[in-house]
């Protein structure tokens, strides 16, 4: 479940099936201050009061949850290694590059393995 947008008064919930989807809408049915339900394919818009039994369930525990499940999506130094290395064609710089983001020994020996061993094993083969 995800919350696609958010105004005093009204939400609109996106959620990943059609059975998350009915289960949220049978645990919210007893709960005061629903005025309208508005459902599409995955996602559900609801009007309610503000102020209500459902505002309060919305501010105080769905929302602060669907927070916490937010995912980082920074990239480290890793993926940033195997993201730029195809991209460097000559041997010397991927060298120093694989050394200087790996380390010495983890960094020469990737590239020794990859960069002169199956690399130009595989180009010759296919």
């Amino acid at each position: 479940m995800k919350v696609e947008s958010y105004t005093p008064g009204r939400v609109r919930f996106r959620f990943e099936n059609q059975l998350e989807k009915r289960n949220f809408v049978k645990n919210i049915d007893s709960l005061k201050g629903i005025e309208d339900i508005k459902e599409t394919a995955n996602s559900l818009t609801i009007k309610f009061e503000a102020d209500s039994q459902f505002d309060y369930f919305l501010k105080n525990f769905i929302m602060p949850s669907i927070r916490s499940m937010k995912i980082d999506y920074n990239l480290d130094k890793e993926d940033i290694f195997f993201y730029i290395n195809p991209l460097i064609k000559n041997n010397i710089t991927k060298a120093f590059w694989n050394m200087l983001i790996l380390g010495p020994k983890r960094g020469f020996i990737t590239f020794t393995i990859c960069s002169l061993g199956v690399g130009p094993f595989i180009k010759n083969k296919l």
